[in-house]
């Protein structure tokens, strides 16, 4: 772990450096031993306080000098105490970067507990002490800021990540009367430049932009659809209780695209199916790298990782959220299709269907 308390790993591949709200890593991947696979960049925020006190955070990327790409992270409205930011991680030869504002609502404990990290419970670990000017020709602040640690634990629940796999196909979340605001991440890399390196699956003349959506069926047998494609983004406060963050048309944002469920009125969602397309661009779901994460306050992340699509179907039935008796299951889907009338054929929705744009 690299925080105020110990700046650099013992290889220097990693080196922290502050200077007043501005925090910045250097990383050197060439040096990181062979054995590590994920860097992952994280805020945490003082005991009783919430990263909303923060306004918001922007993250950059630099290379060789140059800002790559760069995100803002808005906190206003967000309650969590802690917050991966975002990751670099080794696939396939190659090493990527991707945002992921994921939060963490009892702070350092279980954001350090998710990487198997064990935190005493009986210490807070002391405030930073001021940051000093770093050395000349430190990088443009970039990547995360890790402030100060220590949050008490508020929680016992175990909030290490649920992958879904062919193996372990679903999970059942707690029961509880309200789950809070559900949110569904679809991220990928939408570059095909044919370079190599770091970053390199990040940037191309040419991307894959991916969509977001979902078909919500309610308690009283109605059914909706929830898509930028016709502008049907859905409303969070009425059914049907699910709504799709503006659709990203260039492709810019980096934090993917993120769909909300009132988890507050479950009780009257009877199942969310959520699906992704590719709505420009070659469909190859083999160079997307896409996942979807599925976040539930107080509940462990779940991700599913679409991997079975090939090089001709655009459509990709990704999970379910289906409500058991009031208890949510997230099911593992990650099946092809042609297009939506074909999914909805192989799920029995039964919908009709006329072509769209966004």
């Amino acid at each position: 772990m690299i925080f105020y308390g110990q700046r650099a790993c013992r290889e220097q591949a990693v080196v922290l450096r502050s200077e007043g709200t501005n925090t910045s890593y250097s990383l050197n991947v060439n040096r990181l031993p062979a054995n590590i696979e994920k860097v992952a960049f994280t805020c945490t925020c003082n005991p009783g306080q919430t990263v909303s006190t923060l306004g918001h955070i922007t993250i950059q990327i630099e290379l060789a000098g140059q800002v790559h790409i760069q995100a803002n992270v808005e906190m206003q409205a967000r309650t969590e105490g802690a917050l991966i930011l975002g990751e670099c991680y080794r696939r396939n030869g190659q090493w990527k970067f991707r945002f992921v504002a994921q939060g963490f609502n009892g702070g350092l404990k279980p954001l350090a507990e998710f990487y198997g990290v064990v935190v005493d419970e009986d210490q807070t670990p002391a405030s930073p002490p001021p940051s000093t000017t770093p050395p000349v020709g430190s990088p443009v602040p970039s990547s995360s800021t890790v402030s100060q640690a220590g949050q008490a634990p508020s929680s016992t629940i175990n909030l290490s990540k649920i992958s879904l796999t062919k193996q372990n196909p679903s999970v059942n979340l707690t029961k509880r009367q309200d789950y809070g605001l559900i949110k569904v991440n679809l991220n990928w890399h939408r570059g095909t430049h044919n370079g190599q390196g770091f970053l390199s699956g990040i940037f191309g003349s040419s991307g894959v932009d991916l969509d977001l959506g979902a078909f919500v069926r309610m308690k009283d047998g109605s059914a909706d659809i929830v898509q930028a494609l016709g502008n049907r983004f859905g409303d969070l406060n009425r059914p049907p209780f699910v709504r799709l963050l503006e659709d990203d048309r260039t492709g810019a944002s980096q934090s993917g695209e993120w769909l909300h469920i009132n988890g507050d009125n479950w009780k009257h969602i009877s199942e969310v199916l959520v699906f992704a397309f590719i709505y420009q661009g070659v469909p190859d779901w083999t160079k997307t790298d896409g996942a979807v994460t599925i976040t539930v306050p107080n509940e462990p992340p779940v991700e599913t990782r679409l991997t079975e699509g090939g090089r001709t179907k655009c459509m990709c039935a990704v999970a379910r959220l289906i409500n058991d008796n009031g208890v949510i299951t997230v099911q593992r889907l990650d099946r092809y299709f042609a297009g939506h009338e074909e999914l909805d054929s192989a799920f029995g929705w039964g919908f009709r269907w006329r072509a769209g744009s966004k």
